[in-house]
C-alpha cells in the first residue's frame, strides 16, 4: 500500500511535507473567516497566473526562433554550398550553448535572482538573431545560432522555476503543463509562417534573411514583455528574510546546497531517458519539412510548373504539413495539462510516463508510410508529442525531493535536450546523405526509442523519494529557501 504524500500545517501556516507516492488535499479553511495568510496565498497565486503566461508568451517567441532553421534548410544549403549534414549543424549548434549554460544557469539564478537570468538569456537571444540576419558567412550564421542557443537555456530554468515558487508541488502539475505550450506553439508557428513572411517582405520565399530580422524583432518585443510583467514572490518569512531585513543585503543559497541536486540519481536517469526520447522525436520533426518540399517540388516540376513557382510553393507545403504534428500537439499539451492537474498520485503519473515512452515508437513508420498518408500520420506524431513534453515538465518537481534544488532539475532536462538537438538533426542528415535515402531513419527512431522506454521503465521502477518542502521555521532548509519564496499556506 502506497504511502501518501501528506500536507501538514503547522500553527503558524508553514506549507507542505511530502511523504511518498500520493498528493492529499487540505480541507479548505472555513469560508465565514478566512486567515490573513490563505487570502495572501490567493492573491500570490493569481500573481502566479500572470506571471506564467507573460513567461508563456517569451517562451513561445524563444523556441519560435530555435525552429526558425527547417523550412529554409533547403535556401540555406544553397547560398552556403553546404550540405544536409552540414546545414543540420545550425540546428544542433544551438545545444551547444544550452549545454554549457543550463548548469551555471541553476548557480546564476541563486546569485542574480530568476528576473535578471531571464532579461539577459533574452538579450542573448535577441543579439543571436541580430547576428544571423546580417551574417554572409556560414561562420557568422552559426556564431549566430550560438548566442540564440544560451537564451533558450536560460529561458528553460528560468521559467519552470519561477513556476515551482508560485504554486505549491502538489498543484503545479497544470501551470507547468501550460507551460509546456511554449514548446509546442512556438515551432508550430515556425513551420507555418517562416516562409510565408519572407514572401510578404520580400517577394522571396527563399530569403532566410527577411525571416530571421522578423524573429528578431518579435525577440526584442518579448524581452520588453518579461521586463513588464514577469516577477517573484518576494521573502517575507524565514531566516533569511529576517537577515534581509535587518542588514539590508541579499541572502542567497550556500552553493553546496544546490549541488545536492546533482545526487537524485533518479533525475539523471529520467533526463537520459529523455534525451533518447528526444532524438527519436526530432529525428522526423526537423526533417519532414525537406522531405515534404523535395517530394513536392519533384511533383510539381513533372507537372510542367515553372521552377520559381514550384520552389515557393514547395517551401510552404513544406513548412505546412511538417507543421502539422507541431499543431496536433497542442490540443494533446493542454489534455495533459488537464490531467497533470487531476492525477494526485505518482503512480498515475508514472503510468503517463510509460505511456509516452512507448508511443515514440510511431516515430518508426514516418518516413514508411505512403506519402499521401503522411499528414494523418503527422497528426498521430503531434499527440505524441504534446503528451510526452507535457509529462517530461510536470515530472522534475516530483522528482527532486526538495524544492531548493529545482533549478538543478530543470537544468539537468535542458542539458540532455541540448545533447539530442546537438546530435540528431547532423546524424540524421548523414544518414539520410546527399541522396537522400530517407528510409535510412527507421532504424535508428527504433534504436533511440526503445532505449530511451527502457531508460524510463527503470526510472519509474525505482525507489521514489521522501519530499521536502524545505520550509522548517527557522532552520537551515528555511534558511536557504525563504530567500527566493514567500513562504505561504496553500488556500
Amino acid at each position: 500500500m502506497s504511502e501518501t504524500i501528506k500536507q501538514t500545517r503547522d500553527a503558524a501556516g508553514s506549507a507542505a511535507t511530502f511523504s511518498r507516492t500520493s498528493f492529499e488535499r487540505s480541507a479548505p479553511a472555513p469560508s465565514a473567516d478566512p486567515s490573513p495568510g490563505a487570502d495572501a496565498a490567493r492573491n500570490r497565486q493569481r500573481k502566479g497566473w500572470i506571471v506564467l503566461f507573460a513567461m508563456l508568451f517569451c517562451g513561445i517567441i524563444v523556441i519560435m526562433n530555435q525552429f526558425k532553421v527547417p523550412t529554409f534548410m533547403g535556401a540555406l544549403m544553397h547560398d552556403f554550398g553546404t550540405d544536409p549534414g552540414t546545414t543540420g549543424w545550425l540546428m544542433s549548434v544551438i545545444a551547444v550553448a544550452g549545454i554549457i549554460t543550463a548548469f551555471p544557469s541553476a548557480f546564476l539564478l541563486n546569485r542574480f535572482g530568476p528576473k535578471r537570468v531571464g532579461l539577459v538569456g533574452l538579450a542573448f537571444m535577441v543579439a543571436g538573431c541580430a547576428v544571423g540576419a546580417s551574417s554572409h558567412s556560414f561562420a557568422q550564421l552559426i556564431a549566430g545560432r550560438v548566442l540564440e542557443g544560451i537564451g533558450v537555456a536560460m529561458m528553460g530554468v528560468v521559467a519552470t522555476t519561477v513556476i515551482s515558487m508560485y504554486f505549491p508541488r502538489e498543484k503545479a502539475g497544470l501551470p507547468m503543463g501550460i507551460w509546456n505550450l511554449w514548446y509546442v506553439v512556438g515551432s508550430t508557428l515556425a513551420y507555418n509562417i517562416g516562409v510565408p513572411v519572407a514572401l510578404a517582405l520580400t517577394g522571396d520565399p527563399n530569403n532566410w534573411h527577411a525571416w530571421w530580422w522578423f524573429s528578431d524583432v518579435l525577440a526584442l518585443v518579448s524581452f520588453v514583455v518579461f521586463a513588464l510583467f514577469v516577477s517573484v514572490p518576494h521573502a517575507g518569512r524565514g531566516v533569511a528574510a529576517k537577515r534581509e531585513r535587518e542588514t539590508g543585503e541579499k541572502q542567497h543559497r550556500p552553493a553546496a546546497i544546490l549541488l545536492e541536486g546533482f545526487k537524485v540519481k533518479r533525475m539523471w536517469l529520467f533526463g537520459l531517458g529523455f534525451c533518447f526520447l528526444m532524438f527519436t522525436s526530432l529525428s522526423v520533426l526537423t526533417w519532414v519539412p525537406t522531405y515534404v518540399q523535395g517530394v513536392e517540388l519533384e511533383r510539381m516540376l513533372a507537372e510542367g510548373m515553372d521552377l520559381a513557382a514550384a520552389q515557393a510553393q514547395a517551401g510552404v507545403s513544406g513548412g505546412s504539413m511538417a507543421s502539422l504534428g507541431f499543431a496536433a500537439s497542442i490540443p494533446m499539451a493542454l489534455v495533459t495539462a488537464f490531467l497533470l492537474g487531476r492525477f494526485q498520485t505518482l503512480k498515475a503519473r508514472n503510468v503517463m510516463v510509460i505511456i509516452a515512452g512507448f508511443c515514440a515508437f510511431f516515430y518508426v513508420g514516418a518516413f514508411l508510410v505512403p506519402y499521401e498518408y503522411l499528414p494523418a500520420y503527422l497528426v498521430l506524431l503531434g499527440l505524441e508529442s504534446g503528451w510526452t513534453s507535457g509529462v517530461v515538465w510536470s515530472m522534475v518537481p516530483v522528482t527532486m525531493p526538495k524544492r531548493v534544488t529545482m533549478p538543478v532539475g530543470m537544468a539537468i532536462i535542458i542539458f540532455f535536450q541540448g545533447i539530442s538537438n546537438l546530435l540528431c538533426t547532423p546524424v540524421v542528415g548523414y544518414i539520410i546523405g546527399e541522396a537522400q535515402v530517407w528510409t535510412n531513419v527507421a532504424p535508428l527512431c527504433a534504436a533511440t526509442a526503445a532505449v530511451g522506454t527502457l531508460l524510463w521503465i527503470v526510472y519509474v521502477a525505482m525507489k521514489p523519494p521522501v519530499f521536502e518542502e524545505d520550509e522548517s521555521e527557522g532552520g537551515q532548509a528555511d534558511e536557504i529557501t525563504a530567500a527566493m519564496e514567500d513562504r505561504l499556506p496553500a488556500a
